[in-house]
């Protein structure tokens, strides 16, 4: 497989491009990784799409030189905070004349299930098989060759904002590209940076950003719970600037430089340049570290109250896997989160060279995502029906087609 996968993660303060490739010996290699500030983003929607498209554009150039390789068709994500979970079920009769289940009766099921009534500003973004249930016994993970008549699939079907989407499908057409997909937040993210057992037995996934926190819970492999608060890194570089009475630049500067949230001992004075008024003021470092913890503490507590709230802290059996740009770098901020949410606390960090920095985790995870479901995702491209086909399609094979699912 020579064909790359792209993957763009779109956030409040920048867009992450990875450019992933399968190498000979079928292993994901990451060949391109770009990087551009953006401002057309607000709370994981589009605000400004000429601004984003500029963004997007850009940080795709720069995965392109590194990879040396011509990018025309990229994936997506939407945050888990844009999303629902339902549970939905799919049933059909198994069609062939010795009863084998064969893929084809396993993707009819898989289309059966997200057959659901669904408000008009929604769209189905995913669906994640929980189990596979043949003529009555469940607990299946893939049911291809077993032997049954009646194939059913209970399933987690993940929605989100047609607007949403719809807008960000326009930022990527504005910046010369097709989009392939939209993959959702947490499953790319988990794809990168969470362990196989962490989802089995159940653990969280806390993706601080700069503008929003998104907070994702799964458990038994699946994901079972997706939230959003609308703070991030951007909120402690704003009390910064305020408190400290410097530009936003400034602070973005000064909390980079001294971002903890440990008090030191031998507290010192922190010259402080006011780019605005062309002068210099004297700080104390404990100062700057009051603020700083202030607001980490606060995103943390509301998270915790998000999942309290929310019935799912009690889901929790592994970690709490933190990860993002927005507190990830701050001294001491593990530790004040393990406090604070009551939970074994870790960084994330996608396992892959030159891009092992929470700032990559989502972009890197949606290249994993896609690569791993490679399949059936271009599988789900290539059955997509162009207008021409849907005209030839006549009411026998509708009622054939009704017949095959629901006729058991």
């Amino acid at each position: 497989m020579n064909e790359i996968i792209t993957g763009i993660d779109i956030g409040t303060s920048k867009v992450c491009t990875i450019i992933g490739q399968c190498d000979k010996n079928g292993e994901l290699r990451i060949i391109g990784i770009g990087m551009y500030p953006c401002n057309g983003m607000r709370k994981g929607v589009v605000v400004d799409i000429e601004t984003t498209a500029f963004s997007i554009k850009k940080s795709v150039e720069q995965a392109e030189r590194m990879a040396n390789q011509k990018v025309t068709s990229v994936y997506i994500k939407i945050p888990g905070g844009l999303t629902e979970i339902y549970r939905n079920r799919g049933l059909v009769a198994v069609t062939r004349d010795d009863k084998e289940i064969t893929t084809q009766d396993v993707e009819r099921v898989l289309q059966a299930a997200k057959i659901m009534a669904l408000p008009s500003d929604k769209q189905i973004i995913e669906l994640i098989p929980i189990e596979y249930i043949v003529d009555g016994y469940g607990e299946i993970k893939d049911p291809v060759g077993m032997a049954g008549i009646r194939l059913e699939v209970d399933a987690a079907i993940v929605t989100g904002s047609l607007t949403a989407v719809q807008n960000m499908e326009k930022c990527v057409k504005k910046a010369g590209y097709t989009m392939s997909g939209i993959i959702v937040e947490p499953l790319a993210t988990a794809e990168a940076i969470m362990t196989k057992d962490e989802k089995e037995l159940g653990a969280a996934l806390i993706d601080i950003g700069a503008g929003v926190t998104d907070i994702a819970v799964f458990k038994s492999g699946n994901l079972i719970y997706t939230g959003m608060i609308p703070v991030g890194g951007n909120h402690i570089t704003n009390d910064l600037s305020i408190g400290l009475k410097i530009s936003f630049e400034e602070a973005e500067i000064i909390k980079k430089k001294y971002g903890s949230v440990v008090k030191v001992e031998d507290d010192e004075t922190v010259k402080i340049a006011n780019i605005a008024n062309h002068s210099s003021q004297d700080t104390k470092l404990n100062d700057i570290i009051d603020i700083i913890e202030a607001r980490t503490s606060e995103i943390l507590t509301m998270v915790y109250e998000e999942m309290k709230d929310s019935n799912v802290i009690d889901q929790i059996s592994t970690n709490i896997v933190i990860t993002g740009g927005g507190i990830s770098f701050i001294k001491g901020s593990l530790d004040l989160a393990e406090s604070i949410l009551g939970k074994n606390v870790r960084l994330g960090l996608p396992n892959a060279i030159g891009v092992s920095t929470p700032v990559y985790s989502t972009a890197v995870g949606i290249v994993k995502y896609v690569f791993a479901n490679r399949k059936y995702l271009y599988k789900k491209q290539a059955e997509v029906p162009k207008e021409k086909d849907k005209k030839k399609s006549g009411v026998l094979s509708k009622i054939k087609d009704w017949f095959n699912d629901f006729w058991i």
